[in-house]
Formats: structure tokens, sequence, C-alpha cells
């Protein structure tokens, strides 16, 4: 256990803490400690994006320093290894913390200032004890005028004998992802903001109708004025609402556009009325819109996500349905998208529905994104191919697919060499 603290292993010129350099603390926490910056020193000569660190602190004190700090950490600071405390905590901007509370209520993000971190350490320390862990998202001033976004994950050791903490911690860089959030909390702050005044103007523009309804030529011309403004306005929100996912995610923006032409393509092969083809058309663009809710992190998280993160994925349909049933629209748009992930044999999500209690448009529309999904890249898995594609409804036929709506997309790819319309989706007229 002591050849972890001789001068000759670990105590050289690149060493620059304090605990393998004194008597006062016990055999054991050396040993961990020189062995986790063995380990950490091996790790960051791999090459690794990750800029590795441990923290320590001593019970109450609010001073914390660094036992070991990679590399390229201390290059992003631009300061020198002891100087790494204190250049950090004045670089910090803000922080973010990511809770998990539950199905229902999903992600509380927390901000805190660079002031309110000052004056709140002791309680975010007691917290990363409690947890065991520490994960939160730090916006930091680098160089003149530069920022940054820092993801920090560390798992925190406590060891009472000596009363000292150790953070042993890793850093990544998440900047793009960050001001993807912000950009989209704008978007979507633009969006709130048509929708009200828009909503305005309808209302100003319904009570004048009622007005004059004596002359029934000057209100049958105002009606159909309105309906016009109705219909732009609704156009308008869509393809904002477009855009919003666009910036946030440019997999899903194409995805949507793409199923929604072929949900257009078979719902006119089963002869659904035009109207029912607009409504139907509304929801497809943005039938995914709920995926705003969701940090864009986990939607662009290559593998295999984890039970919490696919429950957050899973709220999208209510997400959205919470947002569209605020407008009113002529079409049940906001019922079509909350029921697109519901299957035939009540398997599907949120409300778990079957048959029959599913409304047709959104039959139409969950075969069409099952087909686009599959066939398609994503961000966690190459595309499975066409043929997959029209496997997996052919072989749940009746099963969790609407029948009638497998065989009418079956006969398009098969029979009429169905294609995807390149460009950008055109919102249908009545």
């Amino acid at each position: 256990m002591e050849n972890f603290v001789k001068p000759d292993t670990l105590i050289d010129q690149e060493y620059h803490g304090s605990i393998l350099l004194s008597d006062n603390y016990s055999a054991s926490l050396k040993h961990r400690l020189a062995e986790c910056i063995k380990c950490y020193r091996a790790f960051e000569n791999t090459g690794s994006a990750a800029m590795l660190y441990i923290a320590a602190w001593k019970g109450n004190d609010k001073r914390i320093w660094y036992e070991y700090t990679g590399r390229d950490f201390i290059s992003l600071l631009g300061c020198e290894e002891h100087e790494i405390d204190e250049v950090f905590r004045k670089s910090v901007i803000d922080r973010r913390i990511y809770k998990d509370l539950n199905v229902e209520v999903g992600v509380q993000k927390q901000v805190k200032s660079h002031d309110e971190i000052s004056n709140t350490w002791e309680e975010l320390r007691e917290e990363g004890i409690k947890a065991g862990t520490i994960e939160a998202v730090y916006k930091i001033t680098i160089g003149q005028n530069n920022t940054a976004w820092l993801k920090d994950q560390a798992t925190i050791e406590v060891y009472e004998q000596d009363n000292i903490c150790l953070s042993l911690g890793f850093l990544t860089i998440v900047s793009k992802e960050m001001e993807a959030e912000d950009k989209l909390k704008k978007h979507h702050d633009l969006l709130e903001t048509i929708v009200q005044e828009r909503t305005a103007e309808l209302t100003t523009l319904n009570r004048q109708l009622q007005q004059e309804i004596e002359e029934r030529k000057r209100t049958q011309k105002k009606l159909n004025h309105s309906y016009l403004q109705l219909q732009q306005s609704l156009d308008k929100i869509v393809n904002a609402m477009s855009l919003t996912l666009e910036e946030r995610d440019p997999y899903t923006a194409g995805h949507q556009k793409r199923t929604t032409d072929l949900s257009l393509a078979i719902a006119r092969e089963m002869g659904l009325s035009k109207h029912e083809i607009k409504g139907l058309q509304l929801a497809g663009l943005i039938h995914d819109m709920g995926k705003i809710s969701v940090p864009g992190e986990i939607l662009s998280k290559p593998g295999c996500l984890n039970d919490a993160e696919l429950q957050l994925i899973k709220r999208h349909p209510q997400v959205a349905y919470d947002i569209l049933n605020k407008i009113d629209f002529p079409w049940s748009v906001d019922q079509i998208v909350l029921q697109h992930h519901e299957k035939l044999d009540g398997s599907g999500y949120p409300q778990g529905l079957s048959g029959e209690e599913i409304l047709l448009e959104s039959r139409i529309l969950c075969v069409a994104d099952v087909v686009e999904t599959m066939e398609t890249h994503r961000p966690y898995r190459p595309s499975l191919g066409r043929d997959a594609a029209l496997g997996e409804i052919s072989k749940n036929r009746g099963i969790l697919y609407d029948p009638e709506v497998v065989d009418a997309c079956l006969k398009l790819f098969q029979e009429k060499g169905f294609q995807y319309s390149t460009g950008s989706a055109t919102l249908a007229t009545e």
C-alpha cells in the first residue's frame, strides 16, 4: 500500500495535490487516491476527449482543491494547475441541473447564477454527498470574449476518518447542445407569442361578425374572410412549430415531412375526404413537436436509452397535445398527435387505446411513422432498410397496425412505386 505514496511513483512534478504529501491522512485514503490518479493518468494518455479531475474538500471548509487535473482542462482555462480552483470558480457564469422527477412532471431544470452558486455551495455539496454523484452543466468564460459549456459528471466518495470528500469526475464540452437548447427556448417563446396574437385577432374578428349578423351578405363575406385568416394563421403556426423543431433536431424535421408525405398518400389511397386529409397533414407536420420537452443530449444520444430517458421520450405525445389543444383547429389535430403511438392491441402509449378507440388518422400516422423511422438513418443506429420496415407492418398487420392501413401502405410501395417528395412539405388547401 505504501508504494502508492513514494516520491518515485506518483509524487512527481505532475502532482500538485496535498493529500499524498501529508502525514495527517490515513493510508486507506492515500491508497485510494493514488490508485485513482494512476488510472486517470493512464486514461488521459488514450487521447479521450473527456477532461478528468479529482477534487477534494475537508469537512465544512468552503475551500476546494484539486489532487489531479487533466491537461486539457488546464489548457482550456489557460492557467497553471495550482490556479485551477480559483480560475474555474471565477469563470463560472451559471450552473444548470436537470432533475428527473417523475413520468407526469418530467425533467425539472434548475439554473443558478454565479452569485447563487457562491451562496449555496454548502447546499450543493450536501446534495452531491447524499446522492453519491454530481451531474451538472456549467457555462464558463474562456479567454477574452468566449464562453463554453461543460458537462460535469462525478462520483462523490466520503472518508469520515479523514473528514475528506473526493469528487472523482470528468468534464465534457457540450457547447453545441446547450446553445441549441437556448435557441429552442427563444423559438418556443416566439411560438407562444404568435399563438396569443392570432387568438386575440380571431377573438376580435368574431366579435365584429356577431355585431353585424343582421346583414347577411356582409356577414357571409366576413365569415369567408375570417375562415381564410384562420387557415393562414394555422398554417403560419404549424410552419413556426416545424421551424422550431428543425432548429432543435434536423432528423426530426426531415422525419416529420417524410412521414406526412406517406400518411397523405395512404389517406388518399383509402379514400379519405379532403377535409380529413388536411387535418392529417397538419398533424403529421408537427406530430413530434412534444420532443421540445426532451433535453437535446437525449435526442442526439448514440446507443440505447435507459428507462428514465425512454419515459421522457414517451411523454412527447402528451406534451404536444397539451400545447395543441389550446389552439382552435377545425380538425382533431391535437387528438391525432396524442394517439399516433397507440397500437391496435392496446400496447401503445400514452393512453393504451385499442381498436376503434384510436382515430383513423392516428392509425394512418402510426404506420407511416414506423415505416419512415425504420428505413432512415438515426443518430443512434443506421437505416434498417425498406424491406425490414414493410416486413414489420406486414408481420403485425391486425395486431399492432390497422390492416386496411397496412394494405394501402404496401400497395403504394409494391405496386405504385411511392417516393417521398423532395424539398419542404406544402400545406394542402381545401
